[in-house]
């Protein structure tokens, strides 16, 4: 690796140049900056992200979902010594809550990390939802790309535990890790959700606790393969280090069998398809919010809608294919 520089001074599109070379040469700083101007949406992001994304996709991303509490913050702590200890390099996006008052991230996991924060081969960033619903930021995956650029080899990925309805991930992840503890009634609540069909690895965490082994049980009992993949489940003490050597192991097999059988290339074809979607419906959402051609004709089909000239399906389609001949 060439020597990091800091990041220099010019004109926006220098500078974005500028930060991207630097980002590329293992500037963690000039990381920092490009992240921060994408969670901003600033215009300069488009242009950056562009100049990032050849240099992307050998980082292997891994999500970490569960509910509040069972301790993910801890066990990502945890595996990034691990992680380091066999000489990977490391990035987190940790994703919280958004202040009602700043619009910034709450819970503060930079602080919880803080003793692995300071290792030049460890980068954590937290990032605020926004309101996004999912537990991910919309820009949680961009923030990922700079830290595959920067050339971490594994990339975690804590979303905020919005409980149920908290799959997203999976969309986005290679290795999705679904975190649970016994003894908060959550045997129960497991076998009803959706998590027990997105897990590549499940964790039951604060073993020490004990009471672990239902859960333990239930888990084993109610899963099934997942691209041929058959979940491995784990009993975890973070606190304590317990079990974090056969976690990073499990994580490690999860990547070879999606190496060995071609399913992380079926997995990166899914998620492109979905991110071309998400960023097709921000440009026309960005589009009919301004006064643009595009904005006055949504306006007047707006009009149209609620005078009940025409129904909404009808102006969707209008919009999107304004001169489209009427179908019969």
């Amino acid at each position: 690796m060439r020597e990091a520089v800091p990041a220099r001074k010019g004109a926006a599109h220098d500078s974005v140049s500028d930060l991207v070379d630097d980002l590329l040469a293992g500037n963690k700083r000039a990381a920092a900056k490009l992240i921060s101007l994408i969670e901003d949406d600033e215009p300069e992001a488009t242009d950056a992200l562009a100049r990032i994304f050849p240099h992307t996709g050998r980082a292997h991303v891994v999500g970490f979902t569960g509910p509040p509490g069972v301790g993910k913050s801890s066990l990502i702590n945890r595996l990034v010594r691990k992680y380091r200890s066999r000489d990977r390099k490391v990035g987190v996006v940790a994703v919280d809550p958004t202040s009602p008052y700043t619009g910034g991230a709450v819970l503060g996991d930079r602080i919880r990390m803080a003793d692995t924060g300071v290792d030049p081969g460890v980068f954590i960033r937290s990032m605020a939802t926004r309101g996004h619903a999912g537990g991910l930021a919309l820009a949680t995956f961009d923030a990922v790309r700079v830290l595959d650029a920067l050339g971490m080899d594994i990339v975690f990925v804590e979303t905020v535990g919005a409980g149920q309805s908290e799959v997203e991930i999976a969309t986005r992840a290679h290795t999705t890790v679904v975190v649970e503890m016994p003894m908060t009634g959550d045997a129960v609540q497991t076998m009803k959700a959706g998590i027990l069909e997105i897990g590549d690895v499940y964790v039951v965490n604060k073993a020490d606790l004990g009471n672990e082994d239902v859960l333990v049980a239930n888990l084993k009992f109610q899963l099934t393969a997942r691209d041929g993949w058959i979940p491995s489940v784990i009993r975890t003490a973070a606190t304590e280090g317990r079990g974090i050597d056969e976690l990073a192991d499990a994580l490690d097999r999860h990547a070879a069998y999606l190496d060995q059988t071609g399913f992380r290339a079926k997995r990166e074809v899914a998620r492109a398809r979905l991110e071309i979607l998400e960023n097709a419906q921000r440009l026309l959402s960005r589009r009919v919010a301004n006064r643009s051609r595009m904005g006055r004709a949504f306006d007047a089909l707006a009009e149209d809608v609620a005078a009940r000239r025409l129904d909404p399906h009808a102006a969707a389609r209008k919009l999107l294919w304004p001169t489209r001949p009427r179908e019969k």
